[in-house]
C-alpha cells in the first residue's frame, strides 16, 4: 500500500504519467511436476500467447499463460503490437458477467491507461520502424474474454521500414510499455527505485524468431516463475485516478488463476 502512495505522490508531482509498480506473491513449493502444473495453468486459463520453459540445470521453470502479444511480425512486413490494459472478473451469471464487461468498456481509468500506452507504442514504433503514414489502430480498447477476466485489448499495425530488422524492430519498443508505462525511461528509473527485488522474467518476453524474417513474442505475465523450489507471481499498475485497496484488490484479480493453479495441484499432489 505504501509503494502505491509513493506512485501516486510521483504522478501527482508530474514525475511521470502512469506507473506499473510490480508486486510480488512468492510461496514456497518444494519439488513437484512443473509440466503437470503448466498444464493445470493451460487448463484453469486457457491463454493465447502460452509457453513453458525448463532449465533444469539452473532448477528454475516457467509457466506462462499470458493473454497479452507483445509485437508480431507477418511475412508481409506488418508489425502488429496488442498492449492489454484494464481487467475486471468474470462471473457466472450472464447478465452479470456482461454488466462487467460494459463497465470494464466504459471506465474512465482503464480507458486513461490503455489510450496512454497506445500512444506510448505509436510513439516508439512510429518515430523508428514503420513506413511513415502506415501506422494504425484497428481496434482501440476492445474489451476481450477470456476463461477467468476480460480484458481491454487495443491493436496498432503498420508496415516496417525495409531496413529495419526483427530485431530492430523489437529493439525500439523493449520492454513492453504496458509493463513500464510513460514516460518510459523516466518511469524505468523510478520503478526501480520503488521495487524492492528485480523482476526477472516477469514484464519481459517470451516468443519465436523465424528464419523467414518473421517473430511473434509476448509480454510475460499471469505467470508463474519456479526456481529453487520457490513459486513467484507478480501484477500491479498505478494512475491518477488509482487508490490503494482498489489496486490490491486488481492485482490479487490478475493474480488468482495462478495462485489458485498452485495451491490446486499442491494439495492433488500430496
Amino acid at each position: 500500500m505504501k509503494d502505491v502512495e509513493k506512485c501516486l505522490k510521483l504522478i501527482k508531482d508530474g514525475e511521470s504519467f502512469e506507473l506499473c509498480l510490480t508486486t510480488q506473491i512468492r510461496k514456497k513449493i518444494g519439488q513437484i511436476d512443473y509440466l503437470g502444473l503448466y498444464l493445470k495453468l493451460r487448463e484453469k486459463n486457457p491463454p493465447p500467447y502460452a509457453a513453458w520453459l525448463n532449465f533444469s540445470k539452473e532448477n528454475l521453470c516457467i509457466c506462462c499463460s499470458s493473454p497479452e502479444r507483445f509485437l508480431q511480425l507477418d511475412g508481409n512486413g506488418i508489425l502488429e503490437a496488442k498492449p492489454i490494459k484494464g481487467t475486471i472478473a468474470r462471473v457466472l451469471t450472464k447478465e452479470e458477467d456482461e454488466h462487467l464487461k460494459f463497465q470494464l468498456q466504459y471506465s474512465e481509468k482503464d480507458q486513461a491507461e490503455n489510450l496512454m500506452i497506445v500512444d506510448l507504442l505509436r510513439n516508439d514504433l512510429g518515430r523508428r520502424v514503420y513506413e511513415p503514414g502506415s501506422i494504425h489502430v484497428p481496434r482501440l480498447m476492445d474489451v476481450e474474454s477470456y476463461a477467468t477476466v476480460h480484458t481491454m485489448v487495443s491493436t496498432i499495425r503498420g508496415k516496417k521500414l525495409s531496413k529495419m530488422s526483427p530485431v530492430d524492430c523489437v529493439r525500439a519498443a523493449f520492454p513492453g510499455g504496458s509493463m513500464t508505462r510513460a514516460p518510459k525511461l523516466r518511469s524505468m528509473e523510478l520503478l526501480d527505485a520503488i521495487e524492492n527485488s528485480s523482476r526477472g522474467i516477469y514484464s519481459g518476453s517470451i516468443g519465436f524468431f523465424s528464419y523467414n524474417q518473421t517473430f511473434d513474442l509476448n509480454i510475460v505475465i499471469r505467470t508463474i516463475v519456479i526456481h529453487d523450489g520457490e513459486a513467484s507471481i507478480g501484477g500491479g499498475a498505478i494512475v491518477s485516478l488509482s487508490n490503494p485497496e482498489s489496486e490490491y484488490e486488481e492485482m490479487i484479480l490478475k493474480t488468482r488463476a495462478p495462485i489458485n493453479t498452485v495451491l490446486e495441484f499442491q494439495k492433488e499432489s500430496i
